[in-house]
């Protein structure tokens, strides 16, 4: 695990120290594959000058001709994708993804969790299961991730739709559900596309991974919450979405070890890597964090 990793992942744990478990009482907790096996990578979209993944509204920081530019944009996207259609647009973002084809075609879901749930945080017991299988005595997790690579290659995004359901629960009625948005500290190299293909896609393996694995961690730690603190004000973060800045109006829900944990205006958990910090200096719990076993549940 490379430092980078280590400093994502104690953001996470961070925010995640001391959360009460009255709601999620067991150490066991099993996730469920999705029906699809293959891991969908998409390319983030590029809409005057501000990364955009599908869903998702970021507004570009160069004025308000750009933010109507992309609003109407968004718009359009929202529509088609209504359609089950893809957009000039979002087929132009996915040729960054061509030279990692060979890869993706064939990473599965079965290989992102058997590298990412180790990394979590929650429970004694963590496996997965079949997409049909039942879950048990314990919690279930069903996770739909999607990642999207930034058009300068610079970084990834995890759009992680997650639901939890407490023993017994019924189909389709999760005890707590969100979208969990990871972006993931800038990648500095001096060829990227072979930085992130060589080793047969290591890296670029590892960061999902890492990502999945945050992702996790925060639904998870929303769900055992026993009580929520009161939010804060609505205000707006400024972040890189790989070399580029982007800006968000969200709520703070902790700042810690060079990320920010946010709440958007649609309710999304967003970890973003603080502006213009880098790797952000190591302080002793962050240190910590990546280095201790996986805590009880």
């Amino acid at each position: 695990m490379t430092i980078s990793h280590i400093l994502l992942r104690a953001g996470v744990l961070a925010c995640l120290s001391g959360v009460a478990s009255a709601q999620m009482p067991s150490p066991d907790w099993a996730l469920r594959l999705p029906q699809k096996d293959q891991v969908a990578f998409k390319g983030v979209l590029n809409l005057d000058g501000a990364g955009q993944g599908p869903g998702t509204m970021l507004y570009p920081a160069p004025g308000v001709a750009g933010l109507l530019v992309a609003i109407a944009t968004h718009s359009a996207l929202v529509n088609s994708s209504r359609n089950d259609e893809k957009s000039k647009i979002e087929i132009e973002a996915d040729k960054v993804l061509l030279p990692y084809q060979g890869i993706l075609t064939g990473y599965g879901h079965r290989e992102l969790l058997a590298s990412a749930l180790p990394q979590t945080a929650f429970g004694h017991d963590r496996k997965v299961i079949g997409a049909e299988e039942a879950g048990g005595a314990g919690w279930v997790v069903e996770s739909t991730p999607v990642f999207y690579m930034t058009q300068d290659q610079s970084a990834l995004v995890l759009e992680n739709q997650v639901q939890i359901y407490k023993p017994g629960a019924a189909p389709k009625q999760p005890s707590y559900q969100n979208m969990v948005r990871v972006v993931s500290q800038v990648r500095e190299h001096g060829d990227l596309s072979a930085y992130w293909h060589d080793n047969l896609g290591q890296e670029l393996k590892t960061e999902s991974a890492s990502l999945m694995a945050m992702s996790l961690d925060i639904a998870l730690g929303q769900a055992a919450e026993a009580a929520a603190a009161p939010p804060s004000a609505f205000r707006t973060f400024r972040y890189r979405q790989g070399k580029q800045e982007v800006v968000e109006r969200a709520q703070l829900v902790n700042e810690q070890c060079g990320r920010s944990l946010l709440k958007t205006l649609r309710g999304w958990l967003m970890s973003v890597p603080l502006l213009n910090r880098g790797a952000a200096p190591a302080s002793s719990a962050c240190e910590t964090a990546g280095k201790v076993k996986p805590a009880a549940g």
